[in-house]
């Protein structure tokens, strides 16, 4: 036994030899080893399951070793899985064996993978890797692990959640929603459980494996995604019952937000909007929709009980439009209701600075200084993340540093600088440019509050720009 996990990769030699030490000796049972090792942690339960029946396979995937399963469903199963060599931990969600010959469903879980690599935001599970296992065959997708549960888990426990609860979450859902949406897709699974809540951070969307791609520019909806068998998936049932019975095009975004606004029914009630019967031909009828019981004021304070409504509005005309304006829309309920930006708004008269800066250790230099200077600092290493949150709520200053993040730290400024110019949005930028950059200065001047820097930048002749164009900025905030 002990050689076997050895020979698979699952233990060193030395972490074997701390069991024999801890035995007394080499001739004890098999269990004895196994619990051995797991009471030092170096296996797994699974993975100890696993030796006893002599598998010799489904110990690792993608490089990464599998340490048990979290969650099973009829699609497939998810693991909890680390980096041998790093100790990162992430989750891997696995197809099942017996989808393996399914042209649709394997064509439906790397669109997942493959969909979810193209999304990058805070509250998106982030997709690190769609494959197959060369030796078993099996389709997998790597994910960023979330320590936490779905919002069904934590439903069951605490029944219902709190108004303030249920807005904190609608703002990151909507955030994540408006950024997929500004690429062009829609989830087409808006859910309990695609909505994971972290123990210490925000919530997060999972799960595109039936979002439609894309919408028609200019804000024309088109025909998305690729369903052909539309109603052979429940979930896809729901959503083209809801656009038949409203005549909205196939893969209208504002059937996420009719669907988030369930979603935030059932959080705050406790019980779902919409029965969900186990006929195809009683899902898609129109009554189902047309039948919705409002909130009572036991339910939620009359903002909150507004908002949701208006996101559950049957005629797509009259609902919220986009997810932007969704995130807008919960802000401003937040504010009404008390619950306003808890833990995210800037105080009043405080700028917030966001800085798009790929080096670590400069960000945790300037975070800390400006911090000092009064200053709501908002950081990225990847310079559109500036431009997604400029558009859900803009900043007072944008500062980027191109040496560090090239072309697409100037696309992103100069993006920043037109939106703000169009919607006349006070915002002023500094560009922090090399000699080889000197060309984008010119360029930036048409901008009015932009101005450019030349490397090397004293942290000095920094604070002396920002306070040139936010001194101005504060006053205009605190009256």
């Amino acid at each position: 036994m002990a050689d076997n996990a050895v020979r698979l990769g699952l233990l060193a030699n030395h972490q074997a030899e701390e069991a024999w030490e801890e035995l007394g000796n080499r001739k004890g049972s098999p269990t004895e080893f196994l619990r051995a090792m797991e009471r030092r942690g170096y296996l797994t339960p699974f993975q100890s399951s696993k030796l006893t029946r002599g598998d010799r396979d489904g110990f690792f995937l993608g490089g990464y070793r599998i340490l048990y399963k979290i969650a099973s469903g009829s699609f497939g199963r998810v693991y909890r899985a680390d980096d041998p060599s790093s100790g990162r931990v992430v989750a891997i969600k696995v197809l099942r064996k017996k989808w393996s010959e399914d042209k649709h469903k394997i064509e439906l879980f790397m669109r997942e993978g493959k969909m979810g690599m193209s999304l990058r935001h805070p509250n998106i599970v982030e997709i690190l890797a769609v494959n197959q296992e060369a030796s078993t065959n099996q389709y997998y997708i790597i994910m960023e692990f979330v320590e936490g549960g779905n919002l069904r888990d934590f439903l069951q426990i605490r029944k219902k959640l709190t108004p303030p609860d249920v807005l904190r979450i609608l703002e990151d859902t909507a955030a994540g929603l408006a950024h997929a949406f500004a690429q062009g897709v829609t989830h087409r699974d808006m859910k309990l459980t695609n909505v994971l809540l972290s123990s210490q951070g925000p919530a997060k969307l999972v799960d595109f494996g039936l979002a439609g791609a894309k919408v028609g520019a200019g804000g024309n909806i088109g025909r998305v995604g690729e369903e052909k068998e539309e109603v052979s998936v429940d979930r896809t049932v729901d959503y083209a019952g809801l656009e038949r019975v409203t005549g909205a095009p196939h893969g209208d975004p504002r059937s996420d937000i009719f669907f988030l606004g369930c979603l935030a029914y059932e959080l705050l009630t406790g019980r779902t909007p919409l029965e969900y019967p186990r006929s195809q031909r009683e899902r898609m009828a129109p009554k189902r929709f047309e039948n919705i019981v409002p909130l009572s004021p036991a339910d939620a304070p009359a903002p909150v009980a507004r908002l949701v409504e208006n996101m559950m509005m049957l005629q797509p005309d009259l609902r919220i439009q986009t997810a932007a304006q969704l995130f807008e829309r919960i802000r401003e309920c937040r504010a009404e209701h008390g619950g306003a930006g808890v833990g995210t708004a800037a105080k009043k008269g405080q700028a917030t600075i966001f800085l798009a800066e790929s080096d670590e250790s400069l960000q945790d230099v300037l975070r800390t200084k400006l911090k000092e200077e009064g200053f709501r600092i908002l950081i990225a290493a990847d310079p559109t993340r500036a431009l997604d949150r400029f558009r859900l709520q803009p900043f007072d200053l944008l500062i980027v540093d191109a040496a560090t993040t090239g072309e697409s730290g100037y696309y992103v400024f100069e993006r920043i600088m037109e939106d703000a110019m169009r919607q006349e949005i006070p915002c002023g930028g500094i560009l922090m440019l090399t000699e080889s950059q000197l060309e984008w200065q010119k360029r930036i001047a048409e901008f009015p509050g932009a101005t450019a820097l030349i490397q090397p930048v004293k942290y000095r002749q920094l604070l002396k720009s920002i306070r040139a164009y936010l001194g101005d900025s504060v006053q205009r905030a605190e009256a």
